[in-house]
C-alpha cells in the first residue's frame, strides 16, 4: 500500500483541511469586508435600489441579490473602490428585476418612470392615509373645513377673506380652531400628517 499523501487542494496549493490555509483567511476578510461595507453604505445602497425598481419590495429583492454577489463573487478592490461597485450591482440587480416585474406585467421596459408605480401595499398604506385624512376633516365645524382646505389649496388669510366674505377675524379663528380640532383628533400634539 502506498504511503498517504497530504490532499492537496488545486486552487490554492494548500492542505485541504477544513478550517486551515489560505482559504479561509481570505474567505474571512470577504465576508468582514462584506459586513463593514454594507453597515456603512445600507441606506444609500437602498436609495439607489429603491430608484429604479417598481416598489419598495423590489428593491429589497435586489439589495439582497447584490449582497449575495457580493459574498460570492467581489472583486478584491479597496473599501471605497467596493462600495463603489457594490452600487452598481445593486442598480444593476434592480433593473433585471424591474425588467422581469414588467415583463410579467406585460409592460414595455421604460414605459413608466422609476419608481412612479407604487406596490400594492404602498397603495393600500396612501388609501388608508387619505380615508383617515377625509374621516378627520369631516369631523370639524363646515367653516372650519372650508377655511382649512383653502389654506391648503395656497390661499393667504385675506384671500381666504375676500372668497368667502368673513372678516379677518373670523378667517383666523376658523384656521386655529380647525386646526387644534384636527390635531385632537390626530391623537398627537403636532399637525397630522399630509393636512
Amino acid at each position: 500500500m502506498p504511503p498517504a499523501r497530504a490532499l492537496q487542494r488545486p486552487d490554492r496549493g494548500g492542505p485541504a483541511a477544513p478550517g486551515v490555509g489560505p482559504g479561509v483567511d481570505a474567505h474571512a476578510a470577504r465576508w468582514k469586508a462584506a459586513v463593514l461595507l454594507l453597515e456603512a453604505h445600507a441606506g444609500a445602497l437602498r436609495r439607489a435600489a429603491r430608484r429604479v425598481s417598481l416598489c419598495a419590495d423590489d428593491a429589497d429583492e435586489a439589495l439582497q441579490r447584490a449582497t449575495l454577489i457580493l459574498l460570492t463573487k467581489a472583486p478584491a478592490h479597496p473599501p471605497g473602490r467596493l462600495a463603489g461597485w457594490m452600487h452598481v450591482v445593486t442598480r444593476r440587480e434592480a433593473l433585471a428585476l424591474r425588467r422581469e416585474r414588467e415583463r410579467l406585467l406585460g409592460a414595455e421596459v421604460g414605459d413608466a418612470l422609476p419608481g412612479a408605480a407604487p406596490c400594492p401595499a404602498e397603495r393600500a398604506q396612501r388609501r388608508e392615509r387619505s380615508d383617515e385624512r377625509i374621516r378627520m376633516l369631516r369631523q370639524l365645524k363646515a367653516d372650519e373645513r372650508r377655511a382649512l382646505v383653502l389654506q391648503g389649496q395656497g390661499y393667504s388669510y385675506r384671500e381666504i377673506c375676500e372668497l368667502t366674505g368673513w372678516t379677518y377675524t373670523k378667517t383666523n379663528r376658523c384656521l386655529a380652531e380647525g386646526r387644534a380640532r384636527l390635531r385632537l383628533l390626530s391623537g398627537g400634539a403636532g399637525r397630522p400628517r399630509g393636512v
